[in-house]
């Protein structure tokens, strides 16, 4: 690795200052982690002035979360936005979002149901000097807990997939990559759509970095998407590579990808989770496939770390897991050992508490199961798991949700049709099921509430 190189740029009227890295012959763009700890340092006395404060901000409960608005700082050189929450008054108060945001409505759909959050906002301009604050605050109830679903076929995907990674932002469905009907096995795609609900429809995305990827973790802050590991297509897009360090954003508002800090070493079929402006990679297997791995990294994104750190390994060190935050701990459940003929599902489930570094065994799944990466979520208070792999090649339809209160599991009304390795999220009160088995289909359930 070389050492650092120091860059001297004349900024005077600069808005924008951005760095380019590009290939230097071996037709390799994704060897450019070095850069990925760029800074800019700044001399000379520069502006000291904050800008005017945000006009006020409202904040009030909907079906998904808090919807948040302000009004617009009138500032020239204005950057953005910061948003913060915290559960008193007094705080203590943490970025809603690790970037700033550029626009005056939020929709924070990683509110705490059941109590007030209390927020802020602040104008920040191009010096880096911060407004006064705006505060509201707003009490988000507990969703309403069915077991009870209805199920109603939504718009085909474009192309069959499985084992894609997805998350849902502001109510669309995001899917990037998996293994699709236009490659024969195994290459992974780097196509990669957006499903809105309301127009029932699927719009092509700038295609995935650096020859696709499947087996990724995914996650988001509610404003953009990350994704680390996972296979990549072969050079020669006629395979796949059984691992990559690579981690990315993409930013939805933009449409763009960004390199992030390469994880410590290449990492496949693990987790992704972003909790209180960090992202927490854990679980996954080595570059042969010959070792199923517990490790756990963390990446500040708040701090703007420039590596991952290492954080306590999950127990049962397992891959094609699903997770997902809530209550303030990351959960990891069932997964599987070892690989295709020869994988055995797991049942078990983790809770992760960063505030004392530890996992904690919580109630087994009813029945083990993995390749539930993209199907794991919350929605009303509870963690769902909806379809997923008890055996090779053995799809299966149910839906289950795990309780954190009570440590129990509830079924609920199973899947059409058995899938696994499918895309799912929550919409509204209810959520959709998108792809899965090679599929272009999928459905949108609604709960039935008494």
């Amino acid at each position: 690795t070389d050492g650092p190189l120091a860059l001297s740029v004349d900024v005077s009227g600069v808005n924008e200052l951005r760095l380019v890295v590009t290939d230097a012959g071996d037709g390799l763009n994704y060897d450019h982690a070095d850069w990925a700890g760029a800074r800019v340092t700044c001399s000379g006395s520069g502006d000291t002035t904050p800008p005017p404060a945000p006009a006020g901000l409202t904040a009030s409960a909907t079906g998904v979360g808090i919807t948040l608005g302000w009004g617009a700082a009138a500032a020239p050189d204005l950057a953005g936005y910061r948003l913060e929450r915290a559960p008193t008054p007094q705080g203590p108060f943490l970025a809603v979002t690790p970037q700033l945001l550029t626009v005056t409505t939020f929709e924070d759909t990683f509110a705490p149901e059941g109590v007030t959050s209390h927020y802020r906002v602040v104008a920040v301009d191009t010096s880096g000097n911060a407004s006064a604050a705006a505060t509201g605050s707003a009490a988000r109830p507990p969703a309403p807990a069915a077991n009870s679903l209805t199920y109603a076929p939504v718009a085909s995907q474009p192309y069959g997939v499985s084992e894609a990674q997805g998350r849902t932002v502001n109510g669309k469905v995001y899917t990037f990559g998996g293994f699709d009907s236009l490659k024969g096995c195994c290459t992974p795609t780097d196509r990669a759509y957006v499903y809105e609900p309301a127009a029932n429809t699927w719009t092509p995305l700038p295609p995935m970095p650096d020859r696709g990827a499947t087996h990724a973790g995914m996650t988001t802050d509610g404003v953009n998407i990350y994704y680390a590991g996972g296979y990549v297509a072969n050079a020669a897009w006629t395979g796949q590579v059984f691992g990559t360090r690579a981690a990315w954003r993409f930013e939805i508002a933009s449409r763009r990808y960004v390199r992030l800090p390469d994880l410590p070493v290449e990492r496949a079929g693990g987790q992704l989770e972003y909790l209180n402006g960090k992202l927490h990679y854990f679980g996954g297997t080595n570059l042969a496939r010959t070792q199923d791995v517990g490790d756990h990294y963390v990446l500040d994104l708040a701090a703007g770390a420039p590596s991952w750190t290492a954080a306590a390994p999950l127990p049962n060190p397992r891959h094609h897991m699903g997770s997902a935050v809530l209550g303030g701990r990351i959960y990891a459940v069932g997964g599987q050992h070892g690989h295709d003929g020869s994988l055995v599902t797991q049942a078990s489930v983790h809770a992760y508490d960063p505030a004392t570094n530890t996992w904690t065994a919580r109630r087994d799944l009813p029945s083990a199961r993995g390749h539930i990466s993209s199907s794991t979520f919350v929605l009303g208070g509870r963690l769902v798991v909806a379809g997923g792999e008890q055996a090779h090649g053995q799809p299966i339809a149910a839906v289950n949700a795990y309780d954190p209160a009570t440590d129990t599991w509830a079924a609920l009304t199973p899947l059409p049709a058995a899938r696994a390795s499918g895309v799912a999220g929550p919409l509204g009160n209810g959520f959709v099921y998108v792809t899965g088995n090679s599929s272009r289909s999928g459905w949108r359930a609604v709960p039935v509430l008494p």
